[in-house]
C-alpha cells in the first residue's frame, strides 16, 4: 500500500505537466527492472539505514559492487578488534557517484567511517547525475526519490517524460528486459556483496580498448568538490569520519603509469577532497589477471585482493598498528570466451594493437576494394580482430554490405564516414553489443544495422552498469533470424 501511495503522489506532483495517459502508464505498467542490476540500488540504501553499530561505508561507483568483498572485510577488522558493519555503497557509473553521496549524507551518524573511492576518469570526478538510470533504480523504490538533492530531483522530474515512453515503448514491445548473470539483482546477497561468480577475465584482449585511462588528465570538478566539501562538513557534524581511497584499474588500460603520471592524479584527488587520502593509487593499477569485464570491474578473485588492500590501509587509519595477516589469492586464468574463427579471405590489412594481444583493422585490400560484401573474420594469424584503426575503410567504396564477428569490441566516431555505397552492417553479437559512439555512424544516413532477433533487447536496453550507447541509434537497428542465416 505504502508503495502505491507513493506512487500516486509523484504522479499527481505531475499532473499539470506530463499527459495524463503517460501518468496512467506509470500507475498501471508493471515494473520492468525490479529484479535487474538497477533494482540493488535500493538494497544498499535499506542496508545503509538498518545497519547496526558502528558502519564502515565504501562509496564509489560500480568499481566498489564488483571490487569489494564486505564479509571479508568485516572479518578482517573484527581480528583487529574493530567492530564494523561494512556497507558497500556504490553500484552504477551510469547514475553517478554524486547520487551515492546524496543518498547516505542524511543517513551518517557518529561513529561511521566513509571511504570514498576515486575512479581515475574525469566522469566519475564530476557532480553528473543520471536521471535515466536512477529512474530505473527507484521503479521500484519510489521513496528513494527525495533522498537526492534538489537539483537531481530537479533533473529526474525533466527526464520523467522520456522514462515514461521509454516504458511504455517496452510494453508495446512485448519484450521485457532479460536481467541475467552478473548483471541482475540475484548477483547481490543479503549483505549487498556481489557474489555472483566472476571466474577470471573475460575481455579477449585483456581489457577494455575503448576506454583508455589516462592519469594526468583525470580531474575533479569544481561542482563535485563542492559536493565532496560539504559532506565532509555534514559527515563531521554527526561524528563521521571520512578518507578517499582508489579504484582498482587495469593496467593495459593506462596510459602512462610512470610515478610523475600517478603523483599528478594523488595530487589531484589531495587537493579537491578535504579529508585524508588514505591509500597511494600505484597500488590499485593492478595487472589485467583481476580484472573482469571492464577496466574497473574485478573478477572474484581480484576482489579479494582489493579488500585486503583496503584493510591494510584502513587499519592505521583506524589506530591499528599491527600488520596484517593474509594469503593473496592466486590470479585466475583468462576467462574470455573467443568467437569462432572466420575465414581470413585476404580483404582486409592489419595492424597490430598497441600491446600486442590481437589485431585493429587498418586499412581494405586491393581484393576487398571489389567486392560488394565484405567480412571481417575474427582471427587473424591466431589473435583476435578487436576493431578498427581510423581511416580503415577509407577504400571501401564499394562495399554495400559489412559482416563483424563478434570479437569486434568497438566500432570508433565515423568508422563508416568514407562508405558512400554501404547499407547493412550485421552483428553476430550475441552476449554483449558492440561498443558504439555518438558519431560511429557519421555519414552514413541510409546505413541499417542488423542484430539477432534473440538479442535484440541487449541493444535496447543495455548491458552492463555504464549508460547504453546503442540508445541514440536504436532507429538503425532491425533484427535478423539466425536460422535464415
Amino acid at each position: 500500500m505504502k508503495k502505491k501511495t507513493v506512487r500516486i503522489v509523484c504522479a499527481l506532483l505531475l499532473a499539470a505537466l506530463i499527459p495524463l495517459s503517460l501518468i496512467t502508464a506509470d500507475l498501471l505498467l508493471p515494473d520492468y527492472y525490479s529484479e535487474s542490476y538497477y533494482a540493488a540500488l535500493s538494497s544498499m540504501v535499506r542496508r545503509l539505514d538498518s545497519a547496526p553499530g558502528n558502519r564502515l561505508i565504501v562509496l564509489g561507483n560500480s568499481d566498489v559492487a564488483f571490487g569489494l568483498d564486505g564479509a571479508l572485510l568485516e572479518e578482517m577488522l573484527a581480528e583487529k578488534g574493530l567492530s564494523y558493519t561494512v556497507c558497500p555503497f556504490g553500484l552504477y557509473g551510469a547514475v553517478g557517484m554524486s547520487a551515492m553521496l546524496s543518498l547516505s549524507q542524511g543517513a551518517l551518524k557518529k561513529g561511521d567511517v566513509v571511504v570514498l573511492v576515486c575512479e581515475p576518469v574525469s566522469d566519475a570526478l564530476s557532480a553528473y547525475f543520471g536521471a535515466s538510470a536512477f529512474w530505473k533504480c527507484a521503479e521500484s523504490s519510489r521513496w528513494l526519490l527525495p533522498r537526492v538533492g534538489e537539483q537531481q530531483r530537479s533533473a529526474l522530474w525533466g527526464n520523467y517524460l522520456s522514462y515514461l515512453q521509454e516504458k511504455m515503448a517496452i510494453a508495446s514491445s512485448g519484450e521485457a528486459p532479460r536481467p541475467s548473470g552478473v548483471y541482475a539483482k540475484a548477483a547481490f546477497d543479503g549483505r549487498c556483496d556481489l557474489t555472483y561468480p566472476r571466474p577470471g577475465n573475460a575481455l579477449p584482449l585483456g581489457y577494455d580498448t575503448s576506454s583508455p585511462v589516462d592519469l594526468r588528465e583525470a580531474r575533479v570538478s569544481a561542482d563535485f568538490a563542492a559536493q565532496i566539501k560539504a559532506y565532509c562538513e555534514e559527515a563531521k557534524k554527526a561524528g563521521a569520519k571520512v578518507c578517499v581511497s582508489f579504484s582498482p584499474v587495469n593496467a593495459l588500460a593506462v596510459l602512462d603509469s610512470s610515478p610523475e603520471a600517478v603523483k599528478a592524479f594523488f595530487d589531484e584527488i589531495n587537493r579537491a577532497f578535504p579529508c585524508p587520502v588514505i591509500s597511494d593509487p600505484n597500488r590499485y593499477i593492478l595487472n589485467s589477471g583481476w580484472f573482469y569485464d571492464t577496466n574497473f570491474h574485478l573478477n572474484t578473485a581480484g576482489a579479494r585482493l582489493r579488500t585486503c588492500l583496503l584493510a591494510e590501509e584502513l587499519l592505521p587509519y583506524l589506530g591499528c598498528y599491527s600488520p596484517v595477516a593474509y594469503e593473496r589469492p592466486a590470479m585466475p586464468p583468462s576467462a574470455a570466451a573467443l568467437p569462432q574463427e572466420g575465414e581470413d579471405d585476404g580483404s582486409f590489412l592489419f595492424a597490430a594493437t598497441p600491446d600486442g594481444r590481437g589485431w585493429l583493422i587498418c586499412g581494405v585490400s586491393e581484393a576487398g576494394q571489389k567486392k560488394e560484401s565484405l567480412s571481417v573474420p575474427a582471427f587473424h594469424e591466431g589473435l583476435p580482430v578487436a576493431g578498427f584503426a581510423d581511416g580503415a575503410l577509407k577504400n571501401a567504396g564499394s562495399m554495400a554490405e559489412l559482416r563483424l564477428p563478434a570479437s569486434i569490441e568497438d566500432l570508433p566516431d565515423g568508422v563508416f564516414r568514407d562508405c558512400a555505397s554501404l547499407r547493412r552492417v550485421v552483428f553476430s553479437h550475441r552476449e554483449a553489443p558492440c561498443r558504439v559512439h555518438p558519431d560511429t555512424f557519421q555519414g552514413t544516413a541510409n546505413l541499417r544495422v542488423f542484430v539477432p532477433d534473440t538479442d535484440y533487447v541487449l541493444y535496447r536496453d543495455g548491458v552492463g552498469c555504464e549508460a547504453n550507447p546503442w540508445a541514440e541509434h536504436l532507429d538503425r537497428v532491425f533484427r535478423y533470424s539466425l536460422q535464415d542465416e
